[in-house]
């Protein structure tokens, strides 16, 4: 008994091992893609952001007098139907259906042979290797979507995902700062909050863990500039005020392909500046349709709907 256990302790530290490795391994790769993409996708992420972002604007303000949850709607049915264009262009459809047809085939098989062993096995075979074709084949239409689907996750997630402040709520902002200023303990770096006339710097900075924070009240609506100097240079943060549906900008950062998909409304950071991001800790919004964390549910159920519904039309097999 005692032998066997330690069979058993050596096999899972040789699974753990084997999978600390891979998860290793996917971190390098990951990080090697992530370097050989940012000089080439930042630029062009920066490029596109403020173009879209006016034109999802547009959208938004023709929807106004909408429920909210009717834009929602809106872009989640046409996802579903940009994915059904890329899906029939990009994809091999023929190799698609003869998998799916080999899929069927053995299944049936598997069902009328029951009791022949060597029969079942075969099919069982089958229909993996079905199902590993099917899978490579449907890779390419899935990564060629995500080239619009990414950025359109980004607008819609300024806009669902947080909500402006109401007036008279409090909030908190967070200023990272790059360790070179840390390590003067940030009494070296003078930084002070120049906060527009509507809002109200409730105490002044406070350091910790390599950041600033201050507490902040909102006096009026409207879409107001924090100004933060830094030194002798000047950082700007929109700061929105509402009582209504409106966009906001949680966080504004140093370049970062990544960070610029997710949050599109404000440009990068100086790379050259002391500071590394600024956040506003905005309340997240409150439905369970359109709100935070739901409102990606709403869009990925719709989506798939509206893609199973007019998948014949488009004649495209999945």
């Amino acid at each position: 008994m005692e032998r066997l256990n330690t069979i058993l302790i050596g096999i899972a530290d040789a699974v753990l091992w084997c999978r600390d490795a891979v998860v290793s391994l996917a971190v390098m790769v990951g990080h090697a893609l992530d370097a050989i993409a940012e000089p080439v996708l930042s630029p062009l992420v920066a490029f596109v952001n403020p173009i879209l972002t006016s034109i999802v604007d547009g959208v938004f303000a023709a929807l106004a007098p909408l429920p909210v949850w009717c834009g929602l709607t809106l872009f989640s049915v046409l996802a579903g139907l940009l994915s059904l264009g890329v899906f029939r262009l990009c994809s091999n459809q023929v190799a698609i259906s003869r998998a799916l047809d080999d899929i069927k085939a053995n299944l049936l098989a598997l069902k009328l042979y029951k009791d022949e062993l060597r029969v079942t096995f075969r099919c069982q075979y089958r229909i993996a290797g079905a199902i590993a074709r099917l899978q490579w084949h449907m890779f390419r239409p899935v990564a060629v979507m995500l080239l619009p689907m990414l950025p359109l996750l980004g607008q819609l997630g300024v806009r669902y995902q947080w909500r402006p402040l109401h007036p008279g709520e409090q909030t908190q902002i967070d200023m990272i700062v790059d360790e070179s200023a840390e390590g003067q303990g940030l009494g070296g770096l003078q930084v002070t909050l120049e906060a527009d006339p509507a809002v109200t710097v409730e105490t002044p900075a406070v350091p910790g863990d390599g950041k600033l924070v201050w507490r902040i009240h909102a006096d009026r609506t409207g879409r107001h500039v924090l100004k933060f100097h830094v030194g002798d240079a000047i950082v700007e943060k929109e700061l929105v005020v509402s009582d209504g549906f409106a966009r906001v900008s949680p966080t504004r950062a140093k370049t970062d392909w990544t960070t610029q998909l997710l949050q599109p409304v404000e440009p990068a950071l100086p790379e050259t500046g002391s500071v590394r991001s600024i956040h506003i800790d905005y309340p997240s919004v409150d439905s369970w349709v359109y709100g935070s964390d739901y409102w990606i549910v709403h869009l990925f159920v719709v989506s798939m709907l509206v893609a199973l519904v007019f998948r014949p039309i488009f004649g495209v097999r999945f």
